[in-house]
């Protein structure tokens, strides 16, 4: 039963920062990507650099940190898919080789052959600059905005995984990111999305299995017919948590849900308390009117774009056909656009004014209807019983 050794303790990756004299050294330890030691120098500061922390130099700009700091900003949550982006401090050119690793941990799980290979940048841009929170505030640094084509890369089934990054170049320079970040894969990020929410609804329907009622029932008016306003709350309730629920799988912290979308969902429930309370106030003037509520309807999906007066057949309603199409258009752009974009889409505010005013058309006849009592039957002609 004799075993290797290498197969009874897992390969694991030891950095040692050791600051002596100015010089940053990393040692790597049993880790196959990297055959041998290395050791990285932080490069001098520029002589631009230089005379912005002179004392005496007169200063025009926001405070930044202390530029002989070399630091590396790796923005949360990026997607292979889209490329990574890494920012640092000082200036770097294609010439200089640079590297970036994006070290792993494996406290569980066994770490592959391939994941620690370096990445070669795809575009280098020295002598930008950008804007990120450093000590808890917002600064402006400048220096090299590096990308990387992660096309190629495989984050093993996982929507996403912690990294900490290391950036190295010709010369004995690198810098090592200040903390772990996760980078994501937006199709494991969907797959997974995908599953939880459909597990979610599967509960619901279950739930609304126990009492031996249809689901569809919670899409409906107090009539029976197919709500607009109810299918729109629950299309946008789904869509909206199933987009926060990829990306907070994908990014270390809860994402920030634009304003915008935040008004489109209270505008969408809104106009569902405003057509249900409508709807209840309809069936209390036909309860007065006649001494029973309004007829009971099975509901259709044609219900959608119909309305249901008191005292005639079901009619088509342009209005409520204009809601429906915009609601599927915004709908099928916010998910299209979020995924694109890596992050939840932010609607713009002339589309949520639009959206307002589509609903403002399907509620204002719903008000009048509600408003109007019931036309009472005509008397029977003489002799007729």
């Amino acid at each position: 039963m004799a075993r290797r050794k290498g197969s009874i303790v897992q390969p694991t990756l030891v950095v040692l920062l050791m600051v002596s004299a100015g010089t940053l050294q990393l040692i790597a330890q049993n880790n196959p990507p990297v055959p041998s030691a290395q050791e990285c120098t932080a490069p001098a500061a520029t002589p631009a650099e230089n005379s912005s922390t002179n004392p005496t130099a007169p200063s025009t700009t926001l405070p930044t940190p202390a530029a002989d700091t070399l630091r590396l900003y790796m923005p949360d949550g990026q997607l292979i898919s889209h490329g990574l982006t890494v920012y640092v401090t000082t200036a770097l050119t294609a010439n200089q080789k640079p590297r970036l690793r994006l070290l792993r941990s494996h406290a569980i799980t066994e770490a592959a052959e391939d994941e620690d290979m370096p990445l070669t940048p795809v575009l280098v841009v020295p002598g930008q600059q950008w804007t990120e929170t450093y000590l808890g505030r917002q600064v402006t640094p400048t220096g090299t905005i590096l990308m990387f084509d992660t096309s190629s890369m495989g984050l093993a089934g996982k929507a996403m995984v912690r990294v900490r990054p290391l950036l190295y170049w010709e010369g004995g320079g690198c810098v090592l990111g200040p903390r772990e970040i996760n980078v994501g894969d937006i199709r494991y990020a969907m797959a997974w999305t995908v599953i939880l929410v459909v597990a979610t609804l599967s509960l619901v329907i279950v739930l609304a299995r126990a009492k031996r009622e249809n689901p569809m029932l919670l899409l409906t008016g107090i009539d029976g017919h197919l709500a607009l306003s109810q299918a729109q709350i629950a299309c946008w309730t789904i869509v909206v948590g199933s987009v926060v629920l990829g990306y907070g799988l994908i990014q270390r912290e809860i994402p920030e849900i634009p304003a915008s979308l935040i008004v489109l969902m209270g505008a969408s429930l809104v106009t569902g308390g405003v057509a249900y309370f409508q709807d209840v106030k309809k069936a209390t003037v036909v309860y007065a009117a006649t001494g029973s509520g309004p007829a009971a309807h099975d509901w259709r999906w044609g219900d959608l774009i119909r309305i249901f007066p008191q005292d005639r057949a079901p009619e088509l309603s342009l209005a409520k056909a204009q809601m429906l199409f915009w609601t599927v258009l915004l709908i099928l752009l916010f998910v299209s656009k979020s995924i694109l974009e890596g992050g939840i889409w932010e609607v713009p505010w002339p589309l949520v004014a639009l959206m307002g005013f589509s609903q403002a058309g399907y509620l204002v006849p719903k008000v009048a209807d509600a408003n109007t009592p019931p036309t009472p039957p005509a008397n029977p002609p003489p002799g007729v019983p």
